[in-house]
């Protein structure tokens, strides 16, 4: 009986022992001592992320990830002896601007990089400020070669006024006074001779002979002068258009989101006519509206505009100005929740479930992988595409034939489950 008893007692203490010495077996990996050099980058720098993975359990293999904002980049596979420690490196080149987040096992940090000079600006504007320098400095060596005009001299227009003298401009000779006959006897005066006035000569100009008193026009008979009658010139009936009320809304949108833009135009003039309104963004043609306006009326032209890419966007029409700002889209982000382990204690051989909801937090359609590890180890990966704020349940069915205490990681989230031995009778 006594004999019976100690064999009782052993037989339990097998059973105990047995999924303890299993479970010690397994290889444990963890990581530690990340290290991002440099964590500060320009785009296009090489940045190295390394680690140290060591094994605290038996000798195993471990797939270990370089997870990116959510993003696998890299897996390499580690062979380590039980208690042994390898540093992991990878390396990478420094994408486009920003923050970016590293995950590398159960350790994580981050690092950022800064854009170029050449980055401020988009490709086509710099090749635009090229064209326009180009264009300045043809001008300026085509004003330098060409020489100066010269300034032709005035001719004189106005002549040498000149009269030619007649003798009829001269005036009558004077005759000297004809002493007259009185009472008495007639005596010459003295110094004069009394004399006949000289015939003129033969062929020579009669004087010329002055108007009388009598003759002359009084001031009433002379016509007071007429203004002089001017032609006005004649125009022909045109229309005159004009632009006013430049309106942008909204003047903040996400990337994809219309963005409205007007300007009320306006026929100034005295006849009808077409119009074509002009909407340039950043100094490129964008879309250009025909509008037939009566003379006097006004119309509004509408124009819609849809970017992808953020940034600042300058809006000009027919020389209104306005500027409006697109908000880029939230890059696609993943997150795990709700992890479930159905049933949590099995029988060798058994299937389990384990299951988890991923959602896409972002703006954008992205694709992800989860990874299901068990005591540290790579188990299975599940992928998966997910729309914006789009969720989906994964399960992962397993069975497991070794019994133990199985750990169980999930993208951060942790259970276990216990697989049980099964005595055979």
């Amino acid at each position: 009986m006594r004999s019976l008893l100690w064999l009782a007692a052993l037989l339990w203490a097998l059973i105990v022992l047995t999924p303890i010495t299993s479970t010690s077996a397994q290889a444990d990996f963890k990581v530690s001592d990340l290290n991002i050099s440099p964590q500060s980058a320009q785009e296009g720098d090489t940045i190295t992320i390394s680690a140290n993975v060591t094994n605290t359990g038996e000798k195993g293999t471990y797939a270990i990830q370089l997870i990116i904002n959510g993003e696998i980049k890299e897996t390499k596979e580690l062979t380590l002896d039980a208690g042994a420690s390898e540093l992991v490196t990878f390396t990478i080149t420094a994408g486009s601007p920003g923050d970016y987040f590293v995950e590398l096992g159960n350790s994580s940090g981050s690092f950022s990089v800064a854009g170029s000079f050449w980055s401020i600006f988009p490709t086509w504007v710099w090749i635009a400020i090229g064209i326009i320098v180009g264009i300045l400095i043809i001008l300026i060596i085509v004003l330098a070669a060409t020489p100066p005009r010269k300034k032709q001299p005035e001719a004189a227009t106005e002549g040498a006024v000149t009269r030619q003298w007649t003798p009829s401009d001269r005036e009558p000779a004077v005759s000297p006074p004809i002493p007259t006959s009185g009472p008495g006897p007639a005596i010459p005066p003295t110094g004069y001779q009394p004399t006949m006035p000289p015939s003129p000569p033969t062929g020579a100009p009669t004087p010329r002979a002055y108007p009388t008193p009598s003759q002359l026009q009084t001031p009433e008979q002379f016509q007071a002068p007429m203004p002089a009658q001017v032609p006005h010139p004649t125009y022909a009936p045109r229309p005159l258009f004009s632009v006013s009320n430049l309106t942008i809304m909204p003047n903040q949108a996400k990337a994809g989101q219309p963005v409205t833009i007007s300007a009320i135009v306006s026929n100034n003039g005295s006849e009808a006519g077409r119009y074509s309104v002009i909407l340039r963004i950043n100094g490129l043609v964008e879309n250009i509206i025909e509008l037939a306006l009566p003379p006097g009326t006004s119309q509004p032209a509408t124009f819609t505009v849809v970017k992808d890419e953020g940034g600042e966007y300058y809006a000009e029409v027919d020389g209104l100005g306005g500027a409006f700002t697109i908000i880029p889209l939230v890059p696609a982000n993943f997150t795990v929740s709700n992890l479930t382990i159905v049933p949590e204690r099995i029988k060798q051989g058994e299937n389990i479930a384990i299951s988890a909801t991923v959602t896409n937090t972002g703006e954008l359609e992205g694709s992800y992988s989860l990874v299901l590890k068990l005591k540290g180890a790579i188990e299975s990966v599940e992928e998966l595409t997910l729309g914006p704020g789009e969720s989906r349940r994964v399960s992962f069915n397993l069975t497991k034939n070794i019994p133990g205490f199985y750990n169980v990681e999930l993208d951060g989230l942790t259970g276990r489950f216990v697989v049980e031995m099964e005595w055979q009778g």
